[in-house]
Order: structure tokens, then sequence, then C-alpha cells
């Protein structure tokens, strides 16, 4: 799988719930759910599949409810570095968390 960006701008082909769900590994998405689960979250293998979030396959549990989503839908976007609002207080909030993203976002902004 080629690089294949979220609509905040992670590489899908790098996140494992996203690489088991391509190889419908079923151990591999119940250990996913194990490590990725806490305290105040726990995630059952159902949750993980994910065929990426700008997909119509398989969602991560909270996708369908996640506002970047939700936005760049709405706003009929590939992803946020298209986004005349770029970079928004709500993509901030993820940004900050996965600065790998933040360069994926950054590489297409430069050739726009």
């Amino acid at each position: 799988m080629g690089k294949m960006l979220s609509y905040c701008g992670i590489n899908c082909a790098e996140c494992p719930a996203c690489l088991a769900t391509q190889k419908n590994d079923a151990e591999e998405i119940k250990k996913i759910a194990n490590e990725w689960s806490n305290d105040e979250m726990k995630f059952t293998p159902e949750e993980i599949y994910c065929e990426g979030c700008s997909n119509d396959g398989k969602l991560f549990s909270w996708a369908p409810n996640c506002d970047i989503r939700i936005c760049c839908v709405d706003k009929k976007l590939e992803n946020c570095a298209y986004c005349d609002n770029y970079i928004c207080d709500t993509l901030k909030n993820s940004l900050d968390k996965s600065p790998s993203a933040k360069e994926n976002l950054e590489e297409i902004r430069q050739k726009l």
C-alpha cells in the first residue's frame, strides 16, 4: 500500500489498524485493540477495523464522529491541506499529537 492519507494527514499505510484490516488479520486486530485500550477507553476488535477514514469501507469506531472527517466530507475535500481555513483550531489539536501528519499536509500545501 502506498501513502494513503486520512483527512487530518495521518498516513493510513503506516497505521497498524489499517494494515491489519487490509490483511484481514483478526489476531493482529485483537492485539491492537488491547494495546490501544486503557482505563478510560476500551476498544473491542470490531471497533479497530479500518480501511482509512476517507474511504467508504470499514471505519475505526470513532471515525464517523470525527470533527475533522465531518468537516472534510461536508466541504468535499480530499484532506485538510486543501482547506481555505488550514490550520483551523480543530486540526491544530490533532496535529499537535501527530507531527508526521502535519508534515504530510504541509508537503501537499507546498505543491498547491
